[in-house]
C-alpha cells in the first residue's frame, strides 16, 4: 500500500544484520557477476527487490561503487536472475522465494 502511494522503504542496517551474505560462495558470485564485494551483493538484491538501502559509508571509494552500482541497476541490468534470487533469498534465511 505505501508503494502506491509513492512511498519508498529504506531499509537500515542492511550490511550489519545480514552477515550471511558474506560467504565464499556469495564472494564467488559477486565477483562473476562484477562486483567488488559481497556487500555490494547485498545491496544490489535489496534494489533488485524494490528496495532503497540507505548508505552510510565513510568511504569515498565505496560510495562510488554504490552509486555505479545504482546506475547499472537503473539502466535496467540484473543482477539476479530468478533462480539465483531464490538462492540468495535462502542464503540470507528469507523464506518463500
Amino acid at each position: 500500500p505505501f508503494a502506491q502511494n509513492g512511498v519508498l522503504y529504506q531499509s537500515f542496517w542492511t550490511l550489519t544484520a545480514n552477515q550471511k551474505a558474506h560467504t565464499d560462495e556469495a564472494r564467488r558470485f559477486a565477483k562473476k557477476k562484477g562486483l567488488a564485494s559481497t556487500q555490494l551483493l547485498l545491496y544490489a538484491f535489496m534494489m533488485e527487490l524494490g528496495h532503497t538501502p540507505l548508505d552510510g559509508t565513510t568511504s569515498e571509494e565505496h560510495l562510488e561503487q554504490d552509486v555505479e552500482l545504482m546506475q547499472r541497476l537503473q539502466r535496467g541490468e540484473k543482477i539476479f536472475d530468478e533462480e539465483e534470487l531464490g538462492w540468495f533469498s535462502r542464503l540470507l534465511g528469507i523464506p518463500g522465494h
